[in-house]
């Protein structure tokens, strides 16, 4: 199940590892323009997260062989990071990544995990496009406004679709948001549609977030190489996630970049 946090230090450290994940994706959000390959984007998150002292949680997470997943077009999510993939103008890329701040207790390791992602233009891109970032980044935003002890998770769901079904784009499934603990995806799975579902969040809880909608239909598939996730029309398909700590209150955004307003 996803942590419950209350002891300060270990919301001290949860925040770490969020704030990290921030600075970290805002740093190769900049770093993208075209002829930068995938590869480039992943060695300079890798070199500042170990750099920081920290380590990416994604690579070698079920034998995933990078830092951060790199998703191009109609690419969903799961990328794999390629020197041959060099982005161009008028692609999108998702860019997914997770920082662990690890710890020993008891005598184990302990991880803090801050996972995020965001879908960035690379150069000139489509006004459906551009339209298509906005609104999978509002969903994941009306989700994160809702969001405080008590809310179900039909509820987050339901902020999710109701964007997707406004401007008629295909809604991933398959994929979505999840609890995060020691070692990293836990439950509960959160869907982006209603499910009525009543299971409430609780204090002290760390959850993910994260929308993918498609500008055409509804349908993925997974590539050969057993990760990437396409869509089935081969139509582009944005991403975003933020990671959640639930306080009584509200709810805070533990891996909001830096130059980023939520709302």
């Amino acid at each position: 199940m996803s942590m419950i946090l209350t002891e300060e230090k270990d919301l001290e450290r949860i925040r770490l590892a969020g704030s990290l994940a921030g600075q970290v994706l805002q740093l190769i959000f900049e770093a993208v323009q075209p002829g930068i390959t995938t590869w480039e984007l992943d060695e300079m998150a890798e070199k500042a997260i170990r750099d920081a002292g920290h380590i990416p949680t994604f690579k070698g997470y079920r034998g995933f062989p990078a830092t951060v997943c790199t998703s191009v077009n109609e690419e969903v999510v799961h990328g794999i990071p390629n020197k041959k993939k060099v982005l161009k103008d008028g692609d999108i890329v998702s860019l997914d990544l997770g920082v662990s701040v690890r710890e020993t207790v008891n005598g184990k390791p302990f991880n803090y995990i801050g996972d995020t992602a965001v879908t960035v233009a690379v150069g000139q891109v489509s006004p459906a496009i551009v339209k298509l970032l906005e609104a999978t980044q509002k969903s994941l935003y009306d989700a994160i406004k809702i969001c405080k002890a008590g809310t179900t998770l039909d509820e987050i769901g339901g902020a999710v679709e109701d964007v997707a079904k406004t401007g008629a784009y295909g809604l991933v499934r398959e994929y979505g948001g999840h609890g995060i603990g020691p070692d990293y995806h836990e439950d509960p799975f959160i869907c982006n549609y209603r499910t009525g579902s009543k299971t409430k969040l609780k204090p002290g809880m760390v959850i993910a977030i994260e929308p993918m909608f498609n500008l055409g239909g509804d349908g993925v598939r997974i590539k050969p190489d057993g990760w990437t996730v396409v869509t089935r029309d081969y139509r582009p398909s944005a991403h975003f996630e933020h990671s959640l700590l639930i306080t009584q209150e509200g709810v805070e955004v533990l891996t909001k970049r830096p130059k980023e307003v939520v709302g």
